[in-house]
């Protein structure tokens, strides 16, 4: 099991110095948020990286978010792909690390929405902030939720109505 860890360990200390070296090697993070602008992100992630280092909230949401996926990630390859031979056939430890790497990852990311909302209490100045990608988004979360309370509507009517389809009881209805 410590093979892995090493392997990841190595590929996380060259990836370390890809971004953030003492010496003048690698990319610079800022370059990169700055230089992504499109037609509809106004001026990109301007900024971006200026609140990533002085707002320790939004750092540890963004640590949290991805750690917290990348866990969940880790639960299902586990459970799809098991990487120990006896693993497969042990289904009470299967779904005991399942369910422990599901939790864990769930509750990163509600650690992660909470250091979010502290972030746009506490950190987030909108007066500052004005027309980058963030600030964007802000401005139409009125119709990102409307959205995503239609695409939910949706999902729930079609998940229910595949469920009434399924349990009729004449055969003829039962083909999907």
């Amino acid at each position: 099991m410590a093979e892995w860890l090493i392997a990841i360990a190595i590929l996380f200390l060259i990836a370390g110095h890809m971004y953030k070296t003492n010496w003048g090697i690698g990319h610079s993070l800022k370059d990169i948020l700055e230089a992504h602008k499109g037609p509809f992100t106004g001026q990109g992630h301007k900024g971006l990286y200026e609140i990533l280092t002085t707002s320790w909230h939004a750092q540890l949401s963004l640590n949290l978010a991805m750690l917290g996926s990348l866990t969940i990630v880790v639960a299902h390859h586990m459970y799809s792909m098991p990487p120990y031979p006896y693993l497969a056939t042990d289904y009470g430890t299967q779904l005991s690390l399942f369910t422990h790497h599901i939790w864990i990852g769930g509750f990163l990311i509600v650690g992660a929405a909470a250091h979010a909302a502290i972030f746009m209490v506490r950190d987030y100045d909108p007066t500052t902030r004005y027309n980058d990608l963030l600030d964007r988004v802000l401005r139409h979360r009125d119709a990102i939720i409307s959205h995503l309370n239609w695409v939910c509507i949706f999902l729930g009517f079609h998940s229910f109505g595949l469920y009434i389809h399924i349990t009729s009881p004449k055969p003829r209805n039962i083909n999907l």
